[in-house]
C-alpha cells in the first residue's frame, strides 16, 4: 500500500512549509551576523553589572560600558543570540568570565557602535535554528515528493 497526501494534509504541510521558510531565513541571517561580527573592531570595556538571572530558567545577564570616538555606550549583550537554561552552573561559567569592574573586549559594529558583542561568532544555537528551519522545510517537500497525492474527494463509499 502505498502512502498518499490528501486534501486534509495540506493545511498542516502548508503550515509546516511557512514555520519551515521563517526559521530558516531568521537562523540564516543570524548566522550570517555571526560570521560578519567575528570581524568588527574592538575595544575595552568596563563590566558594570554580572549575574546570574532568571529563577525556573537561568541567564547570564553581563552588563558593560565603552567608549568609541568620545561616546559612551552601553550594552548588555553577550552575543547575537542569548541562552537561557536550567543548569544555573552554565550560566554562571559565563558571569565568573566577566566579574563587575574588569576590562572586557568589546567587539562593536563600526557603522553603528551601540551594537556590540562580548562574544562574537557562531555558537550551537545558530546552526540548531538553521537546522531546525531546514528540518522543518525538508518534511513538506519530500512528502511531496515521494508520496503520492490524492486531491480528490474521498467518497464515502
Amino acid at each position: 500500500m502505498k502512502a498518499t497526501l490528501t486534501r486534509q494534509d495540506l493545511p498542516g504541510l502548508v503550515l509546516l512549509t511557512i514555520i519551515g521558510l521563517a526559521l530558516t531565513t531568521v537562523g540564516g541571517v543570524m548566522l550570517k551576523n555571526a560570521i560578519e561580527s567575528k570581524n568588527w573592531p574592538v575595544t575595552n570595556g568596563t563590566v558594570t553589572g554580572s549575574e546570574v538571572a532568571g529563577s525556573i530558567k537561568y541567564y547570564p545577564s553581563i552588563t558593560y560600558t565603552f567608549t568609541i570616538e568620545g561616546v559612551d555606550y552601553s550594552s548588555d549583550q553577550i552575543s547575537n543570540m542569548n541562552f537561557r537554561t536550567k543548569n544555573k552552573s552554565v550560566a554562571q561559567e559565563v558571569v565568573n568570565r566577566y566579574q563587575v569592574g574588569s576590562v572586557a573586549t568589546v567587539h562593536y559594529n563600526s557603522t553603528n557602535p551601540s551594537k556590540s558583542y562580548l562574544e562574537p561568532g557562531i555558537n550551537t544555537g545558530h546552526l540548531l535554528l538553521l537546522l531546525f528551519g531546514i528540518i522543518a522545510l525538508a518534511i513538506p517537500v519530500f512528502s511531496f515528493i515521494f508520496l503520492k497525492i490524492e486531491l480528490k474527494k474521498t467518497s464515502g463509499k
